[in-house]
């Protein structure tokens, strides 16, 4: 095999997954950076609370405006080209983030990172999806999660160091390292089969192919095409065709399940924790920092051991498991703000419900998107999802603050208990395990009435000591 510099690309999974572990990292850092630097901004232009807001909203409104870019950026540009865009601006972009003189220039220059990292979220499952082998794609899903935990922890850790010298400039800056490495490492992967047979191009699909070994039979056309189809190229995948017939089961699965993710209380929890263990008595730059940052590594930990086991697990059970955690998490929360349990459960239920997110919903939410959709409606699939999920997080990332004031801890965290009970039954209820399936039973599964038409095919299919089919 060679990249398209004609070197050899020994392992071409490992190789992806280099770059899926890299924008995992930039993305993780970047979407809770501000959670460290927070005080210090604040201080460094005076900002009132509700300025103080604006800190959040801005990047949550450029995530959007991401998703809405990410389809048409794919389909144009391939999936890898539209993420070394993505990587390059978001490198760009948080250089100049971290020298901002005023607060609107901070928002703004925050905004356009959050774009960036709209189409990062969205692409990035569906690069994995066409880009590895089946028997390893869920691993290499979940190590790009593990990635976005382990750059959430590093947030914290490094704010803890640089806080007593208010390097607030400094902790924004990191992510521009990662993301530059991240449009390195795909620089040497070629652009997807599937992408280039959406195009029409079996000839540069075929070369692909012999850097990926990706060309089974879940990443064949989905139907055949005509000479003219071929020379005309297959029309691009729009948001409205999501609600086609054919699709629309899959579509009301997605958004649902995307807008579960974000309302069973994760961005809280990532956006604000150093503000719930205040609630919960603790004190200082070591609680308020170094706590945090403990439950994110633990996070990443419990990530890690999900992407070594996902292939062999069921990952209907690996949901189910996660989200059960997660509501005993809120459970315990709920004891301590009632003053039955004391402040120490607190913080287990906080490392308990992140441990459950990130083993669950954080490691394979996106994949269900990525598998079920044929390829030229993968990128408005997981737009549609992420908007969902973005919606959600506006509502956590605007209220949450003022409901744990008005309402109490104890009443919060209940209401919050009760939408992660309404998850688990609705995982137990919708969610088919894909563990084993190639993307082609999967399309079928939904388009055929959620009905499996026989056994997994790739797991009759021997693996390499590497995990990869021969």
């Amino acid at each position: 095999m060679s990249t398209p510099r004609g070197r050899p690309l020994r392992r071409p999974g490992t190789a992806v997954g280099l770059a899926a572990v890299l924008l995992g990292l930039t993305y993780g850092y970047d979407g809770t950076a501000m959670a460290g630097a927070q005080i210090l901004v604040t201080r460094t232009f005076h900002l009132s609370p509700f300025e103080q807001g604006t800190l959040y909203a801005g990047p949550v409104v450029g995530l959007m405006a991401g998703t809405l870019l990410a389809g048409r950026l794919s389909h144009g540009a391939g999936r890898r080209g539209a993420l070394v865009v993505a990587a390059a601006v978001c490198s760009l972009t948080t250089l100049v983030s971290a020298l901002s003189v005023n607060l609107p220039m901070l928002v703004g220059t925050r905004a356009v990172l959050g774009m960036s990292m709209g189409v990062l979220i969205v692409i990035v499952p569906v690069l994995i999806a066409e880009s590895v082998r089946t028997a390893i794609r869920g691993r290499v899903a979940v190590l790009y999660q593990c990635a976005t935990a382990g750059g959430c922890a590093a947030t914290y850790f490094v704010s803890y160091l640089l806080a007593g010298g208010g390097h607030w400039r400094t902790m924004l800056v990191i992510p521009a390292f990662c993301a530059a490495a991240a449009a390195v490492a795909l620089l040497r992967l070629p652009e997807t089969p599937s992408w280039y047979l959406m195009k029409g191009r079996a000839d540069r699909a075929a070369a692909a192919d012999r850097v990926l070994g990706t060309l089974e039979p879940d990443t064949v056309p989905e139907e055949p095409a005509s000479p003219e189809e071929l020379s005309a190229g297959p029309a691009q995948g729009r948001l409205r065709e999501l609600f086609h017939p054919k699709y629309r089961r899959l579509t009301f699965f997605v958004v649902t399940l995307g807008f579960l993710v974000q309302i069973t209380g994760i961005s809280a929890i990532g956006y604000f924790s150093p503000r719930i263990f205040q609630r919960m008595g603790y004190e200082g730059d070591f609680s308020l920092l170094v706590l945090p940052g403990f439950i994110q590594l633990l996070s990443a930990v419990a990530a890690l051991v999900c992407a070594v086991a996902i292939d062999r697990v069921s990952r209907r059970t690996a949901l189910l498991t996660g989200t059960a955690l997660m509501t005993a998490g809120h459970l315990l929360l709920v004891g301590v703000f009632a003053d039955i349990l004391p402040a120490t459960a607190g913080l287990l239920g906080l490392a308990v419900f992140a441990v459950g997110f990130n083993a669950g919903f954080g490691a394979l939410i996106w994949v269900f998107a990525a598998e079920g959709f044929p390829r030229r409606l993968r990128g408005p699939g997981a737009s549609a999802m992420l908007l969902s999920n973005l919606s959600a997080n506006l509502i956590i990332a605007q209220f949450f603050l003022s409901a744990l004031s008005a309402l109490g801890g104890t009443a919060t965290f209940c209401l919050l208990l009760a939408v992660n009970a309404v998850a688990w039954c609705y995982v137990y209820a919708k969610v088919p395990d894909t563990t084993g399936r190639t993307l082609a039973e999967v399309q079928a599964y939904w388009e055929d009435g959620r009905r499996w038409k026989g056994p997994p095919v790739a797991s009759a299919a021997p693996e390499t000591p590497d995990g990869e089919r021969p």
